[in-house]
Formats: structure tokens, C-alpha cells, sequence
């Protein structure tokens, strides 16, 4: 038994682009390299198969893919880690209107160690939704939801 965590955002007053979103992201410290330089992502045509792809992919490649999957309309998914941490989230989202964030790459916890653990909300609020504010995203929305598996 563990626990799931997500957050939700709206950010679709900054923009009506998923990749923006990315990118500021990444400009903040959250990067979709991992520590051996490949990154994790849904693929082209992948019809919600959550058919995960690890590879080295280099930036402009990595972002030419996710426009191109939001020009189709389809599901983007990214694994980002915030820098020289061992936490990531990975982020699911086909329109800036509905971001999903999970916290689930080891999970940052109110107590360390412990999957039981409830998630440290403050953590991520601090490192993702008030950065976004503060890099001039509107955030008009959030939740956040955890619950045990």
C-alpha cells in the first residue's frame, strides 16, 4: 500500500500551449533530462497506449515532438526532475487548461523515506505554482489530491 499524489493546474490565461508551459518549467530548474541524459516521453501517435519512451533526445528534437503532438491533439507526457534532486514529477497534459502534475518519482514526503508518508504539498507548490506566478504565468486554478493505493 502507498499513496498517489497530483496536482491539477489551469494555466491557460499564460497560454494556450502546452510547450510554454514546458519550457518555463525548464527555465526554473525542472529539466527532462535524467541523470544518465535521456529523457522520458510519450511518443508520437501513441493513443494513450502510455507507451513510455527513454532515450538521449536532444532539446530542439524533444520539442519539435511535444509541438507536434499538441498540433495532433494528443496527450503530452513528460518526466521532469528538479535539479540536483532526486524528485520528479511526470506531467500528462493535452491543453493548458488541464495540467496534470504527479509527484511520483520518489515522492517528496513530510516524512523522508516513508511511502506511507503524505506528500509535502508546500515543496511543490513552492518549486512549481508560485515559480509559475512568479515567472508570470496565471495560474488561475489548482488542486492538489492524494489518496492511498
Amino acid at each position: 500500500m502507498g499513496r498517489e499524489a497530483s496536482f491539477e493546474l489551469d494555466c491557460s490565461r499564460y497560454s494556450d500551449n502546452v510547450l510554454d508551459i514546458i519550457t518555463l518549467l525548464n527555465s526554473f530548474g525542472w529539466t527532462y533530462y535524467n541523470e544518465e541524459d535521456n529523457a522520458e516521453y510519450l511518443p508520437l501517435g501513441d493513443r494513450d497506449s502510455f507507451d513510455w519512451q527513454i532515450e538521449e533526445i536532444s532539446e530542439s528534437d524533444l520539442y519539435a515532438l511535444i509541438e507536434r503532438k499538441r498540433q495532433r491533439k494528443e496527450l503530452v507526457g513528460l518526466v521532469l526532475y528538479y535539479r540536483d534532486t532526486e524528485y520528479g514529477i511526470t506531467l500528462l497534459a493535452d491543453s493548458t487548461s488541464q495540467i496534470l502534475i504527479m509527484p511520483n518519482i520518489n515522492r517528496k514526503t513530510l516524512i523522508e523515506d516513508d511511502s506511507e508518508s503524505i506528500t509535502d504539498v508546500s515543496w511543490y507548490i513552492e518549486r512549481i505554482i508560485q515559480k509559475l506566478i512568479w515567472y508570470n504565468c496565471g495560474v488561475d486554478a489548482f488542486k492538489f489530491e492524494e489518496y492511498t493505493d
